[in-house]
């Protein structure tokens, strides 16, 4: 009987882990913002980039260079914005528009949907190239609250999208502590 109890309980967390592996796979619903940025951590490896931080009325100016894993670390907000998970299929509207010098697609969370990215923005040159990112993401529970918008600009060259600047700007509130306002510009120098 112990044996059936003890191989009921392994077989139970073993399909478990199965579920929860599986509610997370990539998938291509949307546009993958994750490879987007990931892609980026290799193309501006050693690019000098200018980065102002604000948190509250202390600022700071540096100037950056990093290895992509630098680099990755750096970009890991836009990396979360990723909806490319099975358990956001359908989460999300679609909204496309055109103009005389590109295009655009919007994401927006439909409001029965849990996921901490509310909105995110993609627009595009004439030629199909990745030109402006935007996005907003929130979370909140009861001990906890984070709000930040993310906006990034790219330039295209022979047909890549490489980052030209980025900035976030946001909240963090933690129960009994105050508001914690916090500001992030960067510019590629050369």
């Amino acid at each position: 009987m112990r044996n059936i109890v003890i191989g009921s309980l392994i077989l139970g967390l073993a399909l478990s882990g199965c579920e929860s592996s599986s509610s997370a796979k990539k998938i291509s619903a949307y546009f993958d913002v994750a490879e987007l940025f990931l892609s980026q951590a290799k193309l501006i490896e050693n690019v000098s980039f200018e980065k102002s931080a604000s948190i509250d009325s202390l600022t700071e100016t540096k100037t950056l260079k990093f290895d992509s894993l630098e680099w990755t670390k750096e970009l890991s907000m836009f990396i979360n914005m990723d909806i490319n998970k099975a358990v956001l299929v359908g989460a999300f509207s679609e909204e496309k528009a055109n103009s005389s010098n590109g295009s655009s697609v919007l994401y927006k969370k439909k409001p029965e949907v849990e996921s901490g990215v509310q909105w995110m923005k993609l627009e595009y040159d004439d030629q199909g190239n990745v030109v402006a990112f935007s996005g907003r993401f929130e979370e909140e529970n009861a001990l906890y609250q984070n709000s930040r918008e993310l906006f990034a600009t790219f330039a295209a060259q022979n047909g890549v999208s490489t980052l030209e600047s980025y900035s976030i700007k946001g909240f963090q509130k933690i129960l009994m502590k105050d508001t914690v306002n916090y500001q992030i510009e960067a510019k590629a120098l050369n």
